[in-house]
């Protein structure tokens, strides 16, 4: 029973054993939990690094010894009310789209490895010397979630291919990004904080993919020639008003 409930909230069955497992345990070494959940160490490794990432469990290393301990499970509330947040934030986009332009399609992609394969799949799909368009780019999330080293090998993808990165962002991100964008072909206008826009919304060829960040990414993938050329329009109209 509870652990059906833990998995209606976003864990995997393996997810919901190991949290339901360490609960009791309070503070202990992971080969303490490994022998409690009778699984092989590099499973219960990643199963701790998988809770710690949803922000589920703690780790710490006391003389050489790594021990890890299950969150309050109040924090499963705080996750939920956090992802209901952002689905209220995403929800004036999603009603824009209710009534579908003829031919668009939707779907959703979930995790950092689709977040890495939106980017790839653009920078491929692209023409040598297109343009890739970022309303709000997301900075710390991006490259957190994507990976600096994967960032380095897509960014290496997007300047041999001479793609020009277009983003238009917000004053407070101006330091970070000015340090972070050393690529070549980027352009970047910057906004005042009278303009906030609380998605990461991407553009490129007909695909327009709005990134919501939270402990599981979520990309929300519209696939319409008609509404990549609205969004396009709307982010040129934006250039105009930024300040480089």
């Amino acid at each position: 029973m509870l652990q059906s409930i833990l998995e209606t909230l976003g864990l995997t069955t393996i997810e919901a054993e190991c949290y339901e497992v360490l609960l009791p345990l309070g503070s202990v070494p992971i080969a303490e939990l490994t022998a409690a959940m009778k699984r092989h160490p590099q499973i219960v490794y990643r199963l701790v690094d998988q809770l710690v990432t949803k922000g589920l469990a703690v780790t710490e290393t006391r003389l050489h010894r790594k021990y890890v301990r299950a969150e309050d499970p109040r924090t499963l509330e705080r996750v939920q009310l956090e992802k209901l947040r952002q689905i209220r934030e995403v929800l004036p986009t999603l009603h824009a789209l209710h009534h579908q332009p003829s031919g668009a399609r939707v779907h959703i992609e979930r995790g950092p490895e689709a977040t890495r394969n939106l980017r790839r799949r653009a920078f491929t799909e692209l023409p040598v010397g297109g343009t890739y368009y970022i309303l709000s780019p997301s900075g710390e999330h991006f490259y957190d979630t994507v990976g600096r080293e994967h960032v380095e090998v897509l960014e290496q993808l997007r300047a041999k291919r001479k793609i020009t990165k277009r983003m238009i962002a917000m004053e407070s991100q101006r330091e970070y990004l000015e340090r972070e964008e050393h690529w070549k072909y980027v352009e970047t206008k910057y906004l005042p904080e009278t303009y906030p826009v609380p998605t990461s919304t991407n553009i490129f060829g007909n695909t327009v993919y709005i990134q919501i960040w939270s402990t599981d990414p979520i990309a929300i993938v519209i696939e319409s020639a008609e509404v990549a050329k609205s969004y396009k329009d709307f982010f040129e109209t934006l250039w105009k008003m930024g300040k480089s």
